[in-house]
Parts: structure tokens; sequence; C-alpha cells
């Protein structure tokens, strides 16, 4: 049988294929554990400071390594993050409406709005639920959660009625940045619209009036930078000094010796141990650009000659894009004991990852919103409802 031959271009696509299967994975490492020095003020007999830097340096190494195993299981939740990619995705979209003009599309000429919205994917429907989200996603890692911020400096819808009576054209641009404490984001928002009034306006001696039905649809693009620090529980493990330097005298001459020793660098038996500590403090970056395609259909009713504005309507996203979520540190495992004689070198520990997902390619959402009016100044509060646990408010 003739021996198996790939043509050159598919061996290529394998070896593209198995480079991206070999993508950053998450990962918790150090380059070398930490090492012991001695100060100039102990005297060691003989060939015994050989000994005890040998034994010193393997105890702190077994006790550095338990050190780092136990970081690694406690972010075991960070090494996918396919859900928290999902969640910041969904949420960038939510917050796309920002400014929006959905319970006004009866306007005569034009319409300017500016406007903040904030959206959120959580993992339940509890509102309170929104106070924590930060500190559960430190906690536990990969969650269906996630936080964006819109803010539209300029929506400029027109009455196109010179095109076709009834529709209305929009432009939104808008951009945002921000450093809170330890979480930071960096936003911005450009896009189109179009409404079609499809129902007209009736009203009721002024009193109360109809709005009508409006269809709208669109195309925007949004992005969002975030970073958030990551400061995990402390972690702490006891390198057993005193005794594994015991456990190698040869015999109770050799002990007698090393207890001498140990008690004036200042292991005593009170003060057996040094402790590896460790932080594995990171940054989780997150960087979001959605492109999203509204489909909907609203009314809204103004009471007391416009004063006030009730809007309702629902509708569904067409979503694409990508959410990358980045894992990048570096910490130091420090040594701490009872003694200024004895020191050991920190050893650094770099955290590293990465995982990317996309957006709900569809939402269905149904919305509402009350607004305030003062003759042509609107006052407007939109609230976003997306099945799942979505939610976006501006």
């Amino acid at each position: 049988m003739a021996p198996l031959r790939i043509p050159r271009f598919a061996s290529a696509l394998l070896a593209a294929l198995a480079a991206y299967s070999l993508a950053p994975a998450f990962s918790i490492d150090s380059a070398s554990a930490p090492t012991v020095k001695f100060s100039s003020s102990v005297t060691f007999p003989g060939t015994m400071k050989q000994d005890f830097e040998n034994a010193m340096n393997t105890e702190v190494q077994k006790a550095f390594g338990v050190t780092i195993d136990s970081a690694r299981s406690q972010l075991a939740g960070f090494k996918q993050q396919k859900k928290l990619a999902q969640g910041f995705a969904n949420a960038n979209v939510y917050a796309t409406g920002s400014a929006t003009l959905q319970g006004f599309q009866n306007y005569s000429l034009f319409a300017v709005a500016s406007g903040l919205m904030v959206g959120v994917q959580a993992p339940t429907t509890n509102i309170s639920y929104i106070n924590k989200i930060g500190d559960d996603i430190a906690k536990n890692g990969d969650i269906y959660a996630g936080l964006g911020v819109g803010v539209t400096f300029l929506n400029v819808g027109i009455n196109a009625k010179f095109l076709l009576p009834g529709l209305y054209l929009n432009a939104k641009y808008g951009a945002f940045n921000q450093d809170i404490k330890s979480f930071s984001m960096d936003f911005n928002v450009m896009g189109i619209g179009a409404n079609y009034r499809f129902l007209d306006t009736k009203s009721l001696a002024g009193i109360i009036k109809w709005r009508g039905v409006s269809f709208g649809t669109g195309f925007y693009r949004q992005s969002d930078k975030v970073n958030l620090k990551i400061t995990p529980d402390s972690l702490v493990t006891q390198a057993h000094i005193r005794d594994v330097i015991l456990s190698s005298a040869t015999d109770a001459s050799d002990s007698t010796a090393k207890k001498t020793l140990l008690d004036n660098m200042g292991y005593t038996t009170a003060h057996p141990n040094a402790q590896v500590a460790l932080t594995p403090t990171f940054n989780m970056g997150v960087d979001v650009n959605t492109y999203t395609i509204p489909v909907d259909a609203v009314t809204g009713i103004s009471l007391l000659f416009g004063i006030i504005n009730l809007t309702a309507g629902a509708g569904f996203d067409f979503n694409f894009g990508d959410s990358k979520v980045v894992l990048e540190g570096t910490s130091q495992a420090h040594i701490a004991s009872d003694t200024n004689k004895v020191t050991f070198t920190p050893a650094t520990v770099k955290v590293d990852g990465s995982t990317s997902n996309s957006p709900s390619f569809t939402r269905l959402r149904v919305m509402t919103g009350v607004g305030l009016g003062a003759g042509p100044i609107k006052l407007d509060i939109p609230l976003i409802y997306y099945f799942n646990s979505g939610m976006a408010i501006g």
C-alpha cells in the first residue's frame, strides 16, 4: 500500500488549527522558587552552612509548590471565561440604546438627544444582584454576567417626510472613559437608525395623546474596554524549617549544634517555621466589539398636554462581534519568619490567560419608559428587559 500523502495546503491547515488550539490558556507559574540568604552575623561551623542552605531551600521550595497548587485550585473558575466573555458582550449590546428616541417618533422637524444607558447581564433576575456583580466575578471567575455602559453625546433625528411620510432617520455618536478605584472602562458608540410610523397619532382634547405605532431598525457599533483588578484571598503555607534541619542530624552532637544555631537564627521551638505568603493579584481586561441590528415596534401615550409620557414596545436584536477576556498579572511570593538573620528572595508569580466569545446572536426584549416634558424639552427614563436575565436602564 502506498504511503498516505497529505497535500501541502492540508498540512498547512492542520498546522494552523493546531496553533489555534494552543492559544494562551490560563496558567499560574513562576520561573523560580525563593532562595535563602543568611546574615553575616550567622557563623556556621565546618560545612554546616551548605547543609542548612540545601535543607531550607528544599523545604521552602516544597511549601512554595503547595502555594502555587493552592492558587491554581482557588482560581480554577478563571480557566475558561466563555460565560463571562458572552455576558460582557451581551451587556455591551444592551447599552447600545443610550439616548433612544423610542418614545418620541412623532416630532415635526428634528430631535436632538443625549443620554446614558447601563446594560447588565446577570445569572439571576434578582435586582439586588447588580450591587455585587463585581465581587461575584472576582470570586467565582467564569459566570454568565457582565456590565456595559453607553454614553451618547448626540443622537440627531430628522423627520424624513420629504422622502416618505412617516419616516424618521437618526444618527448617533458617543464615547466615555472613567476610572473608579480598581475598575476602569473606555467606551464608544456610533450608528444610524430608521423608524417608520405605521399608525398615526390620535388625541383626546390634548389631554391624552396616543403617539401611534412606530417600527424601527438600524445598525450600531459599540465597543467597550473594561479593566478590573482581581485580588483573591491570600494563601499562606508553612515551611517547617526547624523540623527539616533537625531531621538531618547525624548524631546527638550534630543535633545539639544545629539546635543552637537554629535558636540563634530565630527558628526556636516557639517559632519554628517560615511562611510562604502569596496574593495572586491580576488584571482582568475585557475588550468588547459588537454590531447590532435592532428590530422593534414601539407605541406611547402622553398625558396632561405632554407633561407625562409613557412608552411600551417589544423587539429583538441581531448581534455580531466578539468579546475577549485577558488575564494578566504578576505577584510576589514572600517568605516571612520571626527573624532578621535569615531572608529569602521573593519569587515572581505570573497569571496569564485569555478567552473569547461572541454575543448571543438574537435577543428578545420588551421596553417601557417614563418621561416628563415641558414644551420641546423631554426627560425620559427608558427601561429594557432582555429575556434570560438581561436589563438596561437609561
